[in-house]
């Protein structure tokens, strides 16, 4: 499968790969890996995004849907802000990468109770 290549990469704070990532620079790799689309990079954390308003530059390149497919983002609050985002590779999976110790990219359900109620929105982008 094609994600066999994506799994087991550590985390790195503005990590952009290929070796490492964060939640944000895995999104706009895997973009363009699967997708050919370029994402612009704020080149910063998802904190500092919010911080800096990078966040609501990007959100107007994407419309929120209600059933996700591959590709689409899916922007997670946690600490109460939006602040992680993980790649849908259908409407209950997604891969996608935490800063937390020893933590790797992986495969998750997004659609389980532990994600699903941190669930902020489902976006697509807009070309």
């Amino acid at each position: 499968m094609w994600t066999d290549a994506w799994i087991g990469l550590p985390y790195a704070v503005r990590g952009r790969g290929p070796a490492a990532f964060d939640c944000l620079g895995l999104f706009i790799a895997l973009h363009l890996a699967r997708r050919g689309v370029v994402i612009p990079d704020p080149a910063c954390t998802m904190t500092e995004a919010l911080r800096r308003g990078a966040v609501d530059e990007l959100r107007p390149r994407f419309r929120r849907v209600e059933v996700a497919e591959e590709g689409d983002a899916l922007l997670f609050m946690m600490a109460g802000r939006p602040l992680h985002l993980g790649y849908a590779l259908d409407n209950t999976d997604m891969l996608h990468t935490l800063d937390d110790a020893g933590y790797c990219s992986r495969i998750e359900r997004w659609s389980g109770a532990s994600w699903r109620g941190k669930l902020e929105g489902i976006y697509r982008f807009a070309r």
